[in-house]
């Protein structure tokens, strides 16, 4: 499949919900019962940086009319932070140690109060990705 803008778009807000969420980040993280690979710290990092090709910055996407520049100002302090972000100990598999971690709740709180400010400049389509509430239980496997 070509990753259209549309596509990459919906994969993008999608992707903030989910890192944005800390609700939806303690249900799955923390259900042992969960087996879907997606439902994790790892995922939702690879998710964002991996699947939209971040190299370095949104410099691409904005070049390219995928991103404004009035949506990256919203969300470039938010993304910086994430993209240093390391789990405590180093293991992204410590989910309950994330979870704790006041550096990963800081980076959450930035980034709702991004978001926030991105559903004020969508549109009605592009809001609803960002903002449905996602239950992991519901949803296919993303993997």
């Amino acid at each position: 499949m070509t990753m259209t803008k549309e596509i990459w778009r919906q994969r993008w807000l999608d992707s903030i919900n989910e890192l944005t969420s800390i609700d939806l980040q303690k249900k799955a993280w923390l259900d042992n019962s969960n087996t879907n690979p997606h439902w994790t710290f790892v995922e939702f990092m690879s998710c964002y940086f991996d699947d939209l090709f971040f190299d370095e910055n949104y410099e691409y996407y904005i070049d390219n009319g995928w991103v404004s520049r009035q949506e990256y100002q919203i969300i470039k302090d938010w993304h910086k932070l994430l993209d240093k972000y390391d789990a405590p100990k180093n293991d992204d598999y410590d989910h309950k140690s994330i979870l704790a971690d006041i550096h990963w709740l800081e980076i959450v709180k930035i980034g709702v109060d991004a978001k926030s400010k991105l559903v004020e400049i969508l549109n009605p389509n592009e809001k609803e990705y960002l903002t449905a509430e996602i239950n992991y239980l519901d949803l296919p496997d993303k993997v």
